[in-house]
């Protein structure tokens, strides 16, 4: 997805392993998993994993809760992660992390790999620049612009920023402002610019009083209440929304920037359905909402590029955008438009994810499929939930 590259000449103590980039294909075993067939479909489209390689990444994809919890328990505050790779001769496989180098893990079809900086370590370090980012003033500290994102990433052992490229002097000095420890801290280049993906040019799942367009997300409600959840840079508190040309509601909540989450309070005259469309001509049911774990395979829905997959590359991301940064995102290397934004995103068995909120979109261009170093993140859906008390439809 991108390229890594060592800040001040890091050296590492455990295996580098690059961002997972690649994916899943329909196969008869994984549809005795409960995995909806034609999501599958719509993930062999965009990924690439032969029919075994996609059984045992979902085999491994549905265990990799509990594997970690319990690697967690075990190696206590050496514990560095867990993630699923693919290693030589294309194998799938779990793989846990620890700092200590004298640690044993005895887990069926786990892989033990040694690192040099502990889950907390890194988690410590993210905190750091994002409280540098939280304390800067605008007008007086030096702009953010060229630092796109930053989270921390178990499989590289590090805390991955991404630059624009040639403005790798900006990211140092943010990162020496910060008081992150440089060790624990690498670089990646992306090409476009994060930017909320609402525009004029969008598709028509939802206009706003201004005509630019969102896409709906998942139905809900609030009490007696219809409505839907959607991405915070779609509108503010009251505004007006319209549905097929037609006054439909008001945005009830709104949050952005900061995070990127809202809901759309409808008219009783309207059906909340726990449908996800698949561009296609059908739909997946919303089953659930429990949340899908680091590199597993999710699905969004958008009005302007239709049904698209993808990996979860990483999780609790702050991205940089265009109108301010939002920290919380979940990051994925499924691709998206102007008009997305908002979009449900699901995994293989049906639960809702979250609300598209950002892509890195180069100048001129109306999404980033296809692009080499395409990046999506969207806003995780139980706290939205949480937050302004709403319950998800589902079947």
């Amino acid at each position: 997805m991108s390229i890594v590259r060592d800040w001040l000449g890091r050296t590492g103590a455990g295996v580098v392993v690059s961002t997972l980039l690649c994916c899943v294909a329909f196969t008869a075993g994984a549809s005795q998993m409960n995995v909806n067939p034609e999501m599958l479909g719509a993930a062999q489209r965009d990924l690439d994993l032969s029919a075994t390689q996609a059984a045992r990444w979902l085999q491994l994809q549905s265990q990799a809760p509990a594997t970690a919890a319990l690697a967690q328990r075990r190696l206590g505050a050496h514990y560095g992660g867990t993630w699923i790779e693919r290693g030589e001769n294309d194998e799938v496989r779990l793989i846990v992390a620890s700092s200590d180098p004298r640690a044993r893990l005895t887990l069926e079809g786990v892989q033990l790999r040694k690192v040099r900086y502990s889950l907390a370590e890194l988690e410590a370090a993210k905190a750091r620049l994002d409280r540098s980012a939280r304390a800067r003033v605008p007008g007086i500290s030096r702009p953010l612009d060229g630092v796109h994102a930053w989270h921390v990433d178990p499989a590289s052992n590090s805390v991955l920023i991404s630059v624009a490229p040639e403005q790798m002097e900006r990211a140092i000095d943010f990162v020496a402002l910060s008081g992150a420890g440089s060790g624990l801290l690498r670089f990646t280049v992306m090409e476009g610019v994060p930017q909320p993906t609402a525009s004029v040019y969008a598709g028509r799942a939802y206009q706003k009083s201004g005509g630019s367009s969102c896409s709906v997300g998942f139905a809900v409600r609030q009490g007696a209440t219809k409505g839907f959840v959607t991405a915070g840079h779609c509108g503010t508190v009251g505004e007006s929304i319209w549905l097929d040309g037609a006054p439909a509601g008001h945005i009830a909540a709104s949050e952005f920037p900061g995070a990127d989450r809202a809901w759309v309070a409808l008219g009783a005259q309207h059906d909340v359905l726990p449908w996800v469309s698949n561009y296609a001509g059908a739909y997946f049911y919303v089953r659930g909402s429990n949340e899908a774990h680091y590199s597993a395979v999710v699905c969004r829905s958008g009005a302007t590029t239709g049904y698209q997959c993808g990996f979860i590359t990483a999780k609790n991301v702050t991205v940089n955008t265009t109108r301010g940064v939002v920290y919380g995102l979940t990051q994925t290397n499924a691709c998206a438009g102007y008009g997305d934004s908002g979009g449900g995103w699901i995994d293989v068995y049906e639960h809702a994810q979250g609300v598209t909120s950002a892509a890195n979109i180069l100048p001129g261009a109306q999404h980033n499929c296809g692009q080499f170093t395409a990046t999506t993140w969207f806003q995780p859906v139980n706290p939205i939930l949480e937050l302004y008390g709403l319950s998800l439809v589902t079947l």
